[in-house]
């Protein structure tokens, strides 16, 4: 019988269908777009983003494979932050307001009279930001009282799902409710403090519990309208990143997922909760992982793959022909002549908001170094450079926090290039594994329905279905060519704010 993992993401929903033994039996995805009602407003159009989320399951049950091995269980990994309020007959009342919107700066400012941002960081582990759910429940509070009044519930994509799926007690995973900034990280349950101060009712929110547990099963008028033909458990999946984390097989403490896409995020797993002043000072957060009793630390660029396009689309017009006439991508026509040796440029890679440490919103992205001899295949070595930089100072302020991180695993379209990784493990002096996975979301949430169901241990999972494609090891000679512009690279944002 077969296990569906989902994976709800910001610009689109992905499921697969897989049997017992890994293999994928289908497929299938649906994009979806956020919206911008108004400045500083970021919401999901809700209703159509849970058709598509519908169809793309009905998609997946239409397939001969599917029919002919039913799905038995199911699980998912969703955004965080994001919440949607439901009123007393189940109904959806106000789109679901996304994690970036910042409309609550107020809010935000306000929470800190009552409880200091500190204090809230040694409670739940995150770094009070705009981007948490507090502040933005307290703006709905204040601006929408209409609406919070008719709120019965306040659901997360995950305890969403299961309300859709007739799912009465509905459950939020500990790894999503981590990312709400009313989570005690170390009880695992709503914080009592924070719920009382700013007058917020426990039972609008679902229960929080670990992952990978069964919650209940597909109500049977929806499982027919969704195309099931068995009575389909649900289990409890996982906030994106911790189950990236465990698609590539990070269940145990030093093993870090490199996600290498739009954004890049390193999720590294630990294996007892790490919550100190340098973490909070460098914005790092702590966060349950969706494997029991693990933690995860997040560090990310919010400008990573997003910036290797920009340079694509703005310098890259003739290349573009070239790569085609070769039959190749125009990224990976680039490397042809990629060497390990500096481009004598640098970048500052914070063409958007940046990530940690910074959570700098004002764009301070910077190419610096370039002369009249300066070709485009330089700017675009000193892109990759800057980019590895970048993370390579945020690994090494989180392993100055206590944090041990011993080896990366990489997926994303970032971790297509050889090149790339061999150089940036070389400038981490850490070993870098390219994971042979395109899907890592929707593989754990797989494990996840898997597990809970009897299937196989994760244990089990992990040993059979994740697999490495290639090694990476630090190269001492490459490295020595880069410690010192790696020195000159951590110096460049200070500077450059003195002007931006």
């Amino acid at each position: 019988m077969s296990l569906l993992g989902i994976d709800i993401g910001t610009t689109g929903v992905k499921a697969i269908a897989f049997n017992e033994e890994g293999k994928v039996l289908a497929s299938a995805y649906q994009e979806y777009e956020l919206i911008y009602p108004k400045p500083h407003f970021v919401e999901f159009d809700t209703i159509p983003m849970w058709n598509k989320i519908f169809d793309v399951i009905r998609e997946i049950n239409s397939y001969h494979m599917v029919k002919k091995d039913p799905v038995t269980a199911l699980s998912a990994s969703t955004v965080g932050e994001s919440f949607t309020p439901i009123d007393e007959d189940g109904n959806i009342i106000y789109n679901t307001i996304y994690s970036t919107d910042s409309r609550s700066e107020a809010e935000l400012e306000f929470i800190f009279t009552k409880i200091p941002a500190k204090e809230l960081y040694f409670i739940t582990g995150l770094p009070p930001q705009t981007i948490c759910a507090l502040n933005k429940i307290l703006w709905l509070k204040n601006n929408l009282p209409e609406i919070y009044k008719r709120t019965k519930r306040i659901l997360f994509t995950e305890d969403l799902l299961q309300h859709k799926l007739g799912i009465t007690d509905t459950k939020i995973n500990y790894s999503l409710s981590s990312t709400s900034l009313l989570f005690d990280i170390r009880k695992k349950i709503w914080s009592e403090k924070i719920l009382n101060t700013f007058d917020i009712d426990k039972d609008l929110f679902s229960a929080p519990s670990p992952s990978g547990i069964i919650v209940g099963t597909v109500r049977d008028d929806i499982a027919k309208d969704l195309g099931f033909k068995n009575n389909v458990l649900v289990v409890t999946g996982g906030h994106d990143q911790q189950c990236a984390a465990l698609g590539v097989g990070s269940i145990k403490g030093g093993l870090a997922a490199d996600g290498m896409g739009t954004v890049e995020c390193v999720t590294t797993t630990l294996d007892e909760l790490i919550i100190s002043d340098s973490m909070y000072e460098n914005d790092f957060s702590t966060r349950a992982h969706v494997v029991p009793n693990k933690f995860v630390t997040i560090a990310y660029n919010l400008t990573s793959g997003s910036l290797v396009k920009w340079f694509v689309d703005i310098f890259a017009d003739k290349e573009k022909e070239l790569a085609e006439k070769e039959q190749v991508g125009v990224i990976k026509y680039f490397y042809k002549n990629f060497d390990f040796n500096p481009s004598g440029l640098f970048v500052l890679p914070y063409f958007s908001s940046s990530g940690t440490p910074y959570h700098d919103p004002i764009p301070k992205g910077t190419i610096t170094g370039l002369n009249l001899t300066t070709k485009k295949e330089d700017i675009f070595k000193a892109i990759i450079e800057g980019l590895i930089y970048e993370i390579a100072f945020n690994v090494e302020l989180a392993e100055k926090s206590g944090v041990k991180i011993t080896e990366l695993r990489a997926v994303g379209g970032g971790a297509k290039s050889d090149k790339e990784l061999a150089l940036k493990s070389s400038i981490l002096g850490k070993p870098i594994k390219k994971m042979q996975i395109t899907e890592a979301g929707c593989l754990a949430t797989m494990m996840l329905a898997g597990s809970a169901t009897d299937k196989f241990t994760l244990e089990q999972a992990i040993s059979s279905f994740i697999k490495v494609e290639r090694e990476f090891y630090p190269d001492e000679k490459i490295r020595e060519k880069y410690l010192d512009r790696f020195v000159k690279y951590k110096k460049i944002y200070n500077l450059i704010s003195q002007i931006y």
